[in-house]
């Protein structure tokens, strides 16, 4: 029905006593993160660099199921908070490519700003190739022949790229557009 069990289901008769044999599908954080939070983090993101979409199926049965009571866990049900901006937004990947001053400064300007999904991969020029990327940006990105010639970096999300940019002052830009909006009234 959704969800992860904290056991796998045992056949024994001799299992652990008590609640310690019980298999639950935990959902709140205490004192770690909770399972299957975490679990539908992975499989979001699995479905970003795959574009399988039984990752993301999986993750939306395993949020669906939990749903109905995440309001009772207030702080407790952070990371479920954490999977539902994951499952809310696309993931987001900045490619970095070049070996030169340029794709160091480019690198820099990806890294730099927070933005909750973002992934930044680096490759040189000759590292372009499909096996290199994941598999939802390995049909696009070699193909595009700028970046044989010059440094640039790439904004990846939902399967599709914006650029190339060559300058970290426009992929700055571009990536404080992809963050949270803070309310700094005071």
């Amino acid at each position: 029905d959704g969800g992860f069990f904290d056991t796998k289901q045992s056949s024994s008769e001799t299992a652990a006593l008590g609640v310690l044999g019980t298999r639950r599908k935990p959902f709140q954080d205490s004192p770690t993160p909770a399972g299957n939070s975490i679990a539908a983090i992975a499989l979001l993101r699995l479905h970003a660099y795959t574009n399988d979409a039984s990752y993301r199926a999986r993750a939306e049965k395993t949020m669906a199921i939990l749903a109905g009571t995440a309001g009772q866990y207030g702080l407790f049900a952070a990371t479920y908070g954490i999977a539902a901006v994951h499952l809310s937004h696309p993931h987001l990947q900045v490619i970095v490519v070049g070996s030169d001053e340029a794709a160091d400064r480019l690198y820099a300007a990806a890294t730099q700003p927070f933005v909750l999904g973002k992934a930044v991969i680096r490759l040189t020029a000759e590292k372009v190739v499909p096996q290199n990327l994941p598999p939802a940006l390995a049909e696009t990105i070699p193909q595009l022949p700028v970046l044989q010639n010059q440094s640039a970096a790439l904004i990846c999300s939902d399967f599709s790229c914006q650029g190339p940019f060559s300058e970290p002052e426009e992929l700055t830009h571009r990536l404080a557009g992809r963050r949270p909006k803070i309310n700094e009234d005071k």
